[in-house]
């Protein structure tokens, strides 16, 4: 029994069974139907001479865009490969399945020669978008993009090299961190206060500066600075003006640090809040010089409607470095894993929806190409798992609606175009927590407003409980992003599966493909079901 439809996407979805057993790997009989529908398409297409000039001839690849099939044979004496009885091994039911797939697809097509005509125009364009893409992949590995001994420059790789013990964070920006305006400038331990912009220029030129920094015991130490770049091109900022007539932009997310050592995000700063500064030298009437702490305070927040491109540094161990304005600000997230196992790959903004792209479009795509060199396994006919450097991928993104739209465009990469990946069990979603929960020195972490009132309710309810919401990864600094989204003894993650493909290809088309009703009508369906909405 076979059945089989053609649609307007652009994935394949076959499901085959043998006595009623799925056989998710395939087999004699799915070789057959390929091999049938290969054959019966490209002879009716001949012979009614129905391919375009550019078409010289399909191939098995074209058919299978768009189709939907099921097959199921039943067969008396079944052999079947390894114990989970996924791919059928008899050697003479390939010739079977052809025989009859063939008979019939040549019958049907003599009665329905409508249906016979667009089927081929359907198949010719995939063919035609089929040479597209090799000539994309082939104008791609000339540019090294696609091979992963060409690695892409944002990706913070790790040191360790077998795959089964390697981490890939698939992050927004660079996560964590907020960013800083290009002018903005860094107090060098030389003497000199140096623009962001001019420290990404002599980086290029190889020179190594050196950043004030404040180590765990609150003294101020030198550290080197580590890869100063763009993290963020027009990116929403506020203007910081200080009570030292000093004016600071920078993303609302980037954490100051307070004379407490701790933490607080730009756009939540107020006029109570003191500043770590760099100390004061002041010179005593004896020629001693003394260091004293300045106050320096917030005098206003504006935010501006111009955007920027924002810039970020590396500092090794601390993850702090003082701004030629003398306050203490953090850098970015990627010091907060284990360089031993651990890499990062920010990816700035959305990438594209892959449920409404062919493959040449995502080979066409700077960000995809980027993603897809990382790890190694390239894309469409070229996949090969086997060269997949991480075996755990972690998508990670902040806990609003923007968050979650770019978790979704990920998957759908990943469930279009990276399946094995998925299969396999080597894609995870990062679960950062939504709320800390201090009460005097003890912390909480919690995934959402039932935790967080469990745990209330256990530490005696609210009296001198301090709740901080996190929005995003960017309202953490590295050591609390370590240890509630990136410590592996720690974390919690979600892992990836597929337990019901029908059901996954359904949604995957609902919500991200190009029919506005059907989206319409599960939004409409599931709106009571909501429980962050971020309006």
């Amino acid at each position: 029994d076979v059945c089989l439809q053609w649609t307007d996407t652009y994935s394949e979805n076959i499901s085959s069974f043998v006595n009623n057993i799925n056989t998710i790997e395939g087999g004699t009989h799915l070789a057959g139907f390929k091999s049938a529908l290969t054959r019966g398409v490209n002879k009716y297409a001949q012979e009614k001479n129905l391919l375009p000039k550019d078409v010289s001839g399909l191939v098995g690849e074209d058919m299978l865009e768009g189709l939907t099939a099921v097959i199921s044979i039943r067969v008396p004496e079944p052999q079947f490969e390894g114990q989970t009885k996924a791919k059928l091994g008899n050697s003479t039911v390939k010739g079977i399945v052809e025989a009859i797939v063939g008979e019939s697809l040549e019958a049907y097509f003599q009665e329905h020669p409508m249906v016979g005509k667009e089927i081929v125009s359907k198949i010719a364009q995939a063919a035609l978008a089929r040479e597209a893409a090799r000539k994309a992949r082939d104008m791609t590995r000339r540019k090294s993009a696609l091979d992963s001994a060409s690695l892409p420059g944002k990706l913070a790789d790790c040191q360790e090299k077998d795959p089964a013990k390697c981490e890939l964070f698939i992050v927004e920006g660079d996560s964590a961190g907020g960013c800083h305006h290009g002018e903005t400038k860094v107090a060098l331990v030389d003497g000199r206060d140096l623009s962001f912009i001019d420290l990404v220029k002599e980086h290029k030129e190889g020179k190594q500066n050196y950043c004030y920094t404040m180590n765990a015991d609150g003294d101020t130490i030198i550290a080197p600075i580590m890869h100063p770049r763009i993290t963020k091109r027009d990116a929403n900022v506020i203007k910081i003006s200080l009570n030292s007539g000093e004016n600071l932009i920078c993303t609302p997310d980037h954490p100051f640090m307070l004379l407490d050592l701790t933490y607080k995000p730009a756009a939540s700063l107020t006029n109570d809040d003191i500043l770590k500064s760099v100390p004061q030298e002041v010179k005593q009437p004896d020629g001693t010089v003394l260091l004293i702490d300045r106050i320096m305070r917030v005098k206003e927040l504006v935010p501006l409607n111009e955007k920027y491109d924002v810039y970020d540094i590396e500092v090794p161990g601390t993850h702090n470095f003082a701004l030629a304005s003398g306050v203490f600000v953090h850098n970015s997230a990627k010091m907060a894993r284990s360089r031993e196992f651990q890499a990062i790959l920010p990816v700035f903004g959305k990438i594209l929806n892959v449920e409404k792209a062919r493959i040449t479009k995502v080979l066409g795509s700077d960000k995809l190409t980027m993603m897809i060199a990382a790890l190694g396994t390239n894309i469409g006919p070229d996949f090969n798992l086997a060269k997949l450097r991480y075996h755990k991928i972690i998508l990670m993104s902040d806990s609003d609606v923007d968050g979650s739209h770019i978790t979704t465009l990920n998957l759908t990469l990943f469930y279009r175009y990276l399946r094995p990946i998925v299969d396999h069990g080597y894609l995870y979603i990062a679960l950062p927590p939504l709320y800390l929960i201090r009460k005097g020195k003890q912390k909480w972490y919690a995934q959402d407003e039932r935790e967080k009132d469990r745990i209330v309710a256990e530490i005696g309810g609210m009296q001198g409980v301090n709740i901080q919401r996190y929005k995003g990864l960017g309202e953490m600094n590295p050591e609390q992003l370590w240890e509630t989204t990136m410590d592996p003894e720690t974390r919690r993650m979600k892992r990836v599966t597929v337990e019901d493909a029908a059901e996954a290809d359904r949604l995957f088309s609902t919500l991200m493909g190009d029919e506005v009703e059907p989206r319409r009508l599960f939004i409409e369906e599931n709106a009571k079901s909501v429980q962050n909405l971020d309006i």
